[in-house]
């Protein structure tokens, strides 16, 4: 590799490490307070190129809300406490932790020993397994080296005093909401009142959520405040869902490790799929996924069973690959009629439909986790260079654009010709510093094509493109570009040039 402060694991380029010092030096993401030594851990910013991009995912996903049907809200975050006392976060929602008798550092035990054996979950074991598993491995603390000797549950969720009447600092009377979700539960009566009347209704909504993690790390895998994208399907007819996109996914079967490549209506009738609600909640995931560029390949969706919600009727974790790994980014629950049903047992006005509480089948996505994974998945590099490949719905810009040399006439010819153009706002220009740097600066926040103007353009009225992952250059009429980004997002280097090419 050209940068020699790149990292390698087991041999190979530390990909999450090139992706860092991308997001840091382009300003696309980067921690929260980072001017003070003692910032946040788990809280990060999305500079301008981050947002765009992340907007787009966000695009995409409207795109799937608009296919469903569904109206979108955006809740409130901080939430009641008897809000959380009916969902069983405030009894149920915690973490456990092991923690060093010599510093009190702590950390959330199952995935410490997740990474020492990622072949199996740690969730839900005994204090006593735990302290077990960790001798068996031979785990210390990672700042000391002291023992891990003693396990502790931590609360997940940020309690928060309302008002003047504060308990006497003794006692949380709400929280920031865990999981974006509950505000879509709170809601459905009113929405379904004045824009439903009938089920299957569907709500949507993007929001911040937010948890006390004991150690988050992995960047913007596992942080404190985070983006849900969140779809709630009310329905009471598993029947109502018979159609649906079908699409060949990859199901893994985690209770005994079978994989099975298939079609989604073969799984369902197979069994492999349970309910038809289940089927159709998975092709819409399919197609959004495959929308924001991943590969079949790499997505599968694996199968739940002990290990899901205790109300769960179905369960399914959407996971994307990452190297020799595989990330959790949705959560695809049949959560029967529990959430409504627990409202109603705390107190809250009746909630029925015709009598009867709908069921509930949840889609949840982990936006800022779609977004990282989206550019990980993209990072390319070869001996000279690294770019991120983005899909073309994802990219911050459609096309940059630059002089080759910062030169008033060029520059004029920038403003008469192409900040002319119905794209513009979806142009970066740049006219600083030499040609290879602003090229490498287009390529490494992933915009798919690079125009450069000469002084031939002064003369002729033609510009050079220049693709991001093949490098290839053709010499276009200006007066064409429009169409030519208008085709660009569709269609290859090797079409633009066939038909675009100035001769």
């Amino acid at each position: 590799m050209g940068d020699q402060n790149l990292q390698a694991v087991d041999g190979n380029v530390d990909i999450d490490d090139i992706l860092a010092k991308i997001a840091l030096s382009r300003g696309i993401f980067f921690p929260s307070a980072e001017i003070f030594g003692e910032n946040i851990s788990g809280v990060w910013d999305y500079g301008p190129l981050g947002l765009k991009i992340f907007n787009n995912i966000l695009r995409e996903w409207r795109e799937t809300l608009y296919a469903m049907d569904a109206v979108e809200i955006s809740g409130g975050v901080i939430l009641p406490k008897k809000v959380l006392q009916a969902s069983g976060h405030e009894a149920n929602f915690f973490d456990v932790a092991a923690v060093c008798d010599k510093c009190g550092t702590a950390y959330r035990v199952d995935k410490l020993l997740e990474e020492t054996d990622p072949s199996r979950s740690y969730e839900g074991l005994s204090d006593e397994d735990y302290l077990d598993r960790i001798k068996v491995y031979g785990l210390r603390c990672k700042k000391c080296g002291g023992n891990l000797n003693k396990i502790k549950k931590f609360g997940s969720m940020f309690g928060l005093e309302i008002g003047v009447q504060k308990n006497d600092g003794k006692e949380a009377n709400a929280y920031l909401r865990p999981e974006a979700c509950q505000s879509i539960f709170l809601d459905f009566k009113r929405l379904f009142m004045l824009y439903g009347k009938h089920l299957p209704f569907t709500i949507g909504q993007v929001g911040k959520a937010f948890r006390n993690e004991i150690s988050p790390r992995n960047g913007l895998l596992r942080q404190r405040e985070f983006y849900q994208n969140d779809i709630e399907i009310f329905f009471s007819n598993d029947s109502d869902f018979s159609t649906f996109k079908d699409a060949r996914i990859i199901i893994f079967d985690k209770e005994d490790q079978n994989v099975s490549d298939l079609m989604i209506s073969e799984a369902l009738k197979k069994g492999i799929i349970e309910n038809s609600v289940t089927a159709y909640a998975l092709s819409e995931v399919a197609d959004l996924l495959n929308r924001l560029g991943f590969k079949s390949e790499d997505v599968r969706f694996r199968k739940l069973y002990a290990d899901k919600a205790f109300y769960s009727k179905e369960s399914f974790d959407v996971e994307i690959k990452k190297g020799r790994d595989w990330v959790e980014v949705m959560a695809c629950n049949h959560r029967g009629d529990h959430d409504l049903s627990s409202y109603e047992k705390y107190g809250s006005s009746s909630v029925k439909i015709e009598g009867a509480i709908p069921k509930i089948f949840e889609i949840s996505a982990g936006t800022d986790r779609l977004f990282y994974m989206a550019l990980y998945n993209s990072l390319k590099f070869d001996g000279e260079r690294r770019w991120i490949s983005l899909n073309g719905r994802l990219t911050p810009f459609k096309a940059a654009v630059f002089p080759l040399l910062t030169k008033d006439e060029l520059r004029k010819f920038v403003s008469d010709h192409i900040k002319t153009s119905k794209y513009s706002r979806e142009i970066y220009f740049l006219d600083s510093g030499n040609i290879g740097k602003m090229y490498r600066k287009a390529d490494e926040v992933g915009i798919p094509i690079a125009i450069t103007v000469d002084y031939q353009s002064l003369q002729d009225n033609t510009v050079t493109l220049r693709d991001r992952d093949s490098m290839g250059q053709f010499r276009f009429n200006v007066n064409e570009l429009d169409s030519l980004i208008n085709e660009s997002s569709t269609t290859g280097f090797s079409h633009l040039k066939e038909k675009f090419e100035a001769h």
